[in-house]
């Protein structure tokens, strides 16, 4: 899925996808010079009141739709994991996953 060789820009959101966060996708991947990008945001069941998984793996699916042809060095991925709003800890055990995930 990633290029060999090749720095890695990754993002991580368990919310759905806006116009700001793909700005801050562009900048930084521009940043890093030859760069791939990857959007790795946390799919897994939702906190009570959160916005359901549905409906924000579908935005990241639009805006992936939308932007392939401009963009073809991001990468899109889900990570199926539930966020536990437990702080740095948790921080920590996302790194590894991530680290570990592919």
């Amino acid at each position: 899925m990633l290029p060999e060789g090749k720095p890695v820009v990754a993002f991580q959101n368990r919310n759905p996808i806006h116009r700001a966060h793909f700005e801050l996708l562009v900048r930084a991947q521009h940043d890093v010079k030859d760069s791939t990008l990857l959007v790795h945001p946390t799919c897994g069941p939702t906190q009570p009141g959160d916005i359901d998984g549905v409906v924000r793996i579908s935005t990241y699916e639009a805006l992936k739709e939308e932007t392939k042809k401009e963009f073809p060095m991001f990468r899109w991925a889900y990570l199926p994991y539930s966020m536990k709003m437990a702080g740095p800890r948790e921080a920590i055990q996302h790194m590894i996953i991530r680290k570990n995930f592919g």
